[in-house]
Formats: C-alpha cells, structure tokens, sequence
C-alpha cells in the first residue's frame, strides 16, 4: 500500500457528527457538508436557493436547511451536469421548483438519461445570465469548459459569494489531472477570471472548506508552479535518450511517448519546489497533474 504524506491541520476540515453534515454560516449563505463534498444553499424573502444537489448530501440536504430556516426549497441551481453533484437532485424535485442551468448542461443531462438528474426547466444560452429572485441577484457566467461543457461561476454579488464548483480543493493541491478538466489552458485562465469577481467566501464543491481570494490566488501560483517545472523537464529530457534508457525498441512509437512524458513527470516533480507548508495533500496527485500540464504544454 502507497504512503501518504500526512493531512496538516489546516487543511482538514471541521469534525463531522453524528448526523453526517455539517451547516456553516457562510455570511449571506449557508454551506453544507459531509466531509468529502460541499455546497451552499441561501435564503431569499419567500424561498431557499440550493447549488447543486450532490448524492452524498441527498437525504441531508433539506434537513440541512431546515436546521437554519423553515423556507421551502424554491429554486436549485446546477453548476454542470456531473452526477457527483446533481445525481441527488430527484430527491428534491417537487411542482414548483425552478431548475437553473446553462442550457449545455441541460443538453448534457438530457443525453444521459438519468432519471436521478431532472431536467433544468430554465435555462440559458450564452455567456452571461443575471436573475432575481425574490429580490437577491445571481450572476451566472459561463466563461469556458475549465471543468466541464456548461460550467457556471455563481455570483452573489450583494452577498459577496461565489461559487466555482469542481475548480479547486481548498487548501489543498488539486484533485487528479486538475479536476479532469476539459482544457488545461482554460482551467489556468478561470483562476484569473475567479480573482476579477468581487467575493469573500468562495464554495468549490469537495472536502469541507469554504475558500477566500487568496485561496485562489494560492492555487493559482501553485498550478503555475506546475507549468515552470513541466516547462523545463520538457526543454531538457530528451525522448530518444528516454526511450533508450528505456529499452523501448525503436519500432515502438507510442512506448517511446509513454516512457518520454513519464521521465518528463518525475524531472518535473523533482523541480517543483515544496509546498507542504502552504497545501495539504501535493503528493497525492501530483505526477498526474504534471502528466496533463505537460501534454498541455507540448500540444496547447
């Protein structure tokens, strides 16, 4: 069995009870979770909006809003179509209820034939979506595929909240090939997109921390920290010397790839600098994340 580094403490979350969820008050909003994913539900003048749905929270979720207020569920918000984080969405659904998405992630759902996944009933197409409900303003954007076709930055601007689901793990080093994102360079450009918006509390979907500006920021140093490293093991581990050393027969071109960007990988973990003060978890992944920065790097 592999060993990990051990968890710092600052990147832990709060203790889970007996319950199996924990509610924070967020300022303006409420997060939920049960450890491994999160989310935030808020309260309007008649009604809770919900992001997301995800099954590890199915049956906590309006136990959890009903622990903070006794509004009904109006209206939920998908942030894209994964079932890791609308797949519970069925337990919720009721007349009434106003579904909210882009109208790819709706398209996406529709293909899937989830019944665990209802239909958005309102959704919009093109880059920006502003709605009111019941006197509080969303901002929907949709600013690239940074994790999925049809991914939404929520914004609350009055309550200075945002919601960037699937983009990071909060004081820890991204999840496996940056969250499986679509596009490597546009995964890179939502971080600077995420710094333009005016927020306190951001929500990003996994583990049970709520995230600042600066966890941003410190994300995206570090991812840039990522790129330098590939950047140089790429301008210095030559492929024919790898596959050499490699014993790969000369007629074998795709072994000759493999073992080229696997010493890319280890020549890259060598140079990156340490992060364990700053990050919990930078072993976990991390040659799979080099392994995506580097093919980005070689063909983006």
């Amino acid at each position: 069995m592999s060993a990990f580094k051990p968890m710092p403490e600052f990147a832990l979350g709060p203790h889970i009870p007996e319950a199996g969820f924990v509610v924070t008050d967020l300022g303006g909003a409420y997060g939920v979770t049960q450890g491994m994913i999160n989310t935030m539900f808020l309260e309007t003048k008649n009604g809770v909006v919900l992001v997301d749905a995800p099954p590890e929270l199915g049956d906590k979720l309006l136990p959890a809003i009903a622990s903070v207020t006794s509004k009904p569920l109006t209206h939920l918000i998908y942030s894209h179509a994964h079932a890791d984080h609308t797949g519970a969405a069925h337990l919720l659904n009721r007349d009434g209820l106003k579904i909210i998405a882009h109208e790819v992630t709706g398209r996406i759902i529709e293909k899937a034939h989830d019944d665990r996944r209802p239909l958005p009933n309102v959704t919009f197409g093109g880059p920006h979506k502003e709605l009111e409900i019941d006197g509080t303003r969303f901002v929907l954007d949709y600013t690239g595929d940074w994790h999925q076709a049809g991914n939404l930055f929520i914004h609350v601007p009055e309550r200075k909240l945002l919601a960037a689901i699937d983009t990071f793990t909060v004081k820890n080093a991204p999840f496996f090939r940056l969250g499986f994102s679509a596009h490597v360079p546009t995964y890179f450009e939502a971080m600077n997109q995420m710094l333009e918006y005016d927020f306190e509390t951001l929500v990003t979907g996994h583990m049970a921390l709520y995230g600042t500006p600066e966890d941003v920021a410190t994300n995206r140093e570090y991812i840039n920290d990522l790129r330098k490293s590939v950047t140089e093991a790429l301008r210095t581990v030559d492929l024919k010397e790898a596959a050499a050393a490699a014993k790969v027969p000369e007629n074998n071109k795709q072994a000759e790839l493999k073992v080229w960007i696997d010493a890319v990988v280890v020549r890259a973990a060598e140079l990156m600098t340490s992060w364990d003060k700053r990050l919990g978890g930078t072993d976990i992944f991390l040659k799979d994340n080099l392994n995506a920065v580097a093919w980005s790097v070689f063909i983006d």
